[in-house]
């Protein structure tokens, strides 16, 4: 190739390069200018709520496509963590069928953590979001039940429906701090970030099952102490349940279900004096 052609290759590069940058840097800032506006109108929906202004369903919907909005574009336009903290806000919401007065504190919280990372450009998380994330509420199970609350990070990995809400309220009301992953992709990444002592995941999960997901947890260092309560329709002696991951508990999706969870989680020492 003649070197002029070289050289136009390496300009034209460089252009591309650039104006790929400058795309991206822009996407960036109207995801900040949005972020902001988004965690803005929900401070007024929770000060109208505060005030003793009835609030309506819309209001609800509206705070939860806004927090979903944040959740979905920040690890896109380089707010990762800021899109995680939208995730577990958006799980902390999922426990309650409405927002009330006494959780509005907790939202906040939230909200206040995003737009400071928002603010900051994520700078002052680095080296400190793991701890960042671990101090943020994970509800009020005391509306639920009369449970202490634990400091026990359980991830339940379960396509939505209302089985998957099913769990998460009896987990929830057991005072465990919940998360939720609807793939076992999002799973890892939640675990990454947040590391579960507990997974709690269906055996037909996509792109890899239940039990790869477990294998892929054995080869992490950060993960390879996490215990798994696998959910699943195979009874016992099925050549699905064969060669399993020794940190997988089987969990058959019978009538007894909650009983033979419930005899799981007490053998895990989860009622007990689990974790600080």
């Amino acid at each position: 190739m003649p070197h002029w052609m070289n050289r136009n290759a390496g300009s034209l590069l460089e252009v591309n390069t650039s104006a790929v940058d400058d795309v991206l840097a822009r996407l960036s800032a109207e995801f900040v200018a949005s972020a902001r506006d988004q965690i803005d109108d929900i401070e007024v929906k929770l000060d109208w709520l505060e005030s003793g202004r009835e609030f309506v369903e819309d209001d609800l919907f509206s705070i939860q496509r806004n927090i979903h909005n944040i959740k979905g574009q920040g690890a896109t336009f380089g707010f990762p963590l800021t899109g995680r903290v939208a995730h577990m806000l958006e799980d902390y919401l999922s426990n309650f069928d409405q927002i009330k007065t006494e959780t509005i504190k907790d939202i906040r919280t939230y909200l206040d953590l995003m737009a400071d990372l928002i603010a900051s450009g994520e700078s002052i998380a680095k080296g400190r979001s793991e701890a960042l994330l671990k101090d943020l509420p994970s509800g009020q199970p005391n509306e639920i039940s009369s449970q202490e609350m634990r400091n026990v990070r359980v991830l339940l990995v379960m396509p939505a429906g209302l089985q998957r809400k099913l769990v998460a309220r009896e987990l929830v009301s057991c005072g465990f701090h919940v998360l939720r992953a609807y793939d076992s992709i999002e799973a890892l990444s939640v675990a990454m970030d947040i590391k579960p002592e507990f997974v709690f995941v269906n055996y037909d999960m996509t792109p890899f099952t239940g039990p790869e997901l477990a294998n892929v947890f054995s080869n992490i260092d950060k993960l390879k102490d996490t215990r798994f309560a696998l959910f699943t329709s195979y009874e016992k002696g099925n050549a699905h349940l064969e060669g399993l991951p020794n940190n997988i508990s089987v969990v058959e999706k019978r009538q007894d279900f909650a009983v033979t969870l419930s005899e799981l989680m007490i053998s895990w020492g989860l009622f007990g004096d689990f974790g600080t």
